[in-house]
């Protein structure tokens, strides 16, 4: 690996760890107010090798521009249907009930569950406010 490569993968994780589920173009826009010669094919290229070795999550949200996650750690997203920010949902029994959601579809299609993508859609309390 090269190390012009290691230092935009660290200008994206930098920005992952900032940004509260961004897009690529979110990214590339946070990484130019520092670094103006970086390209959005360059934050792309390496968002998609990041998502393909599990170092990042990769959101798709139907239509939506796909959003990313620094954390790879087993939790749900919801979605304001009304401003779209992303929220993490999280706790100690969601391992539990992951992994019973697997087993149930294991049983009942016989297919071993490598991966699943789940969300949830809603109102967030900001938005409910502001009607």
């Amino acid at each position: 690996m090269n190390k012009r490569y290691s230092a935009q993968k660290m200008m994206i994780e930098d920005a992952l760890m900032r940004l509260d589920h961004p897009t690529a173009t979110e990214i590339y826009e946070d990484i130019r107010k520092k670094y103006p010669n970086i390209s959005l094919g360059t934050v792309y290229r390496n968002l998609g090798l990041m998502a393909e070795s599990g170092e990042v999550l990769r959101i798709t949200f139907g239509d939506a521009p796909d959003r990313f996650d620094i954390n790879t750690q087993d939790h749900f997203h919801v979605i304001c249907r009304k401003c779209g920010r992303v929220y993490d949902a999280e706790n100690h029994k969601l391992k539990d009930l992951l992994m019973k959601m697997d087993e149930f579809v294991e049983e009942s299609t016989g297919v071993k569950i490598e991966n699943r993508t789940m969300y949830f859609q809603g109102i967030c309390s900001s938005c409910r406010e502001q009607s």
